[in-house]
């Protein structure tokens, strides 16, 4: 448990401070391309539900069924908080065995993946349904560390209390959409990806080619020169304390 809530802000603060391409390069050459290659497959199977959820919001009908749910006290969105509460993840205390900031990701590499397809796909969606490439930089990176704090802090139930209720709403709308997607891709998990090493054992060797060709995809992408030239006028942006 204390990976999983603790890591995202770990991992969220090298996204903070320098983009994705900051944050993959926390990571050995092997575990990058790696890393890459799942964020790659997670994107894939997300996107056509991101498109759907923009297209939902664009439409009004996110906005509608929110209402239905509010004239009807809340009830979908007060059950679905309860069920978060009863979660093993909100049950389970962290350990108090010591992770280092680098530990964080070297054991999670699925979780840096997560990031970047997450992050990536909300940017794309947003600047492909009119929204100006600046302001989906603000909704998509720039958030995702306030978040991943709120987590760190309270776990996903007081999260969910402290986020609006139209986030919360949205949030769980998701949620319950992405799990069935990622029910196959998750079956394929293993411990070397999320919760142990994944350099031990395994060569420190890659194809230059290879390499080559993920550092130009991540770094070319429109979020990282949108987000380089925003930084630059966040003077008193400051580094937070990460490590539990």
């Amino acid at each position: 448990a204390k990976l999983i809530q603790y890591g995202w802000e770990v991992i969220t603060e090298a996204l903070k401070q320098g983009g994705i391409t900051a944050m993959f390069d926390r990571l050995s050459n092997p575990a990058k391309i790696k890393a890459f290659e799942l964020s790659e497959e997670l994107k894939d199977i997300m996107r056509p539900l991101f498109q759907k959820h923009q297209d939902d919001i664009i439409s009004g009908e996110f906005s509608k069924t929110m209402m239905e749910d509010w004239a009807n006290d809340d009830k979908n969105l007060l059950a679905w908080r309860a069920a978060t509460g009863e979660t093993a993840f909100e049950k389970t205390a962290p350990s108090d065995v010591k992770i280092s900031e680098q530990e964080y990701f070297d054991n999670g590499l699925l979780m840096v993946a997560m990031v970047r397809a997450g992050v990536e796909l909300a940017f794309e969606t947003m600047v492909e349904a009119g929204i100006i490439e600046d302001s989906a930089y603000y909704e998509s990176l720039h958030e995702t560390p306030l978040i991943a704090n709120t987590i760190a802090r309270k776990k996903l139930f007081e999260m969910n209390r402290v986020i609006s209720d139209t986030a919360e709403y949205g949030c769980y709308l998701f949620d319950h959409a992405c799990k069935p997607l990622l029910a196959d891709f998750m079956k394929k998990v293993d411990t070397d990806i999320i919760g142990k090493n994944y350099n031990e054992g395994k060569s420190t060797g890659v194809d230059n080619k290879t390499l080559i060709a993920v550092n130009q995809a991540l770094r070319s992408h429109p979020i990282e020169a949108v987000g380089d030239f925003l930084r630059q006028a966040m003077t008193d942006m400051k580094s937070i304390s990460t490590v539990a």
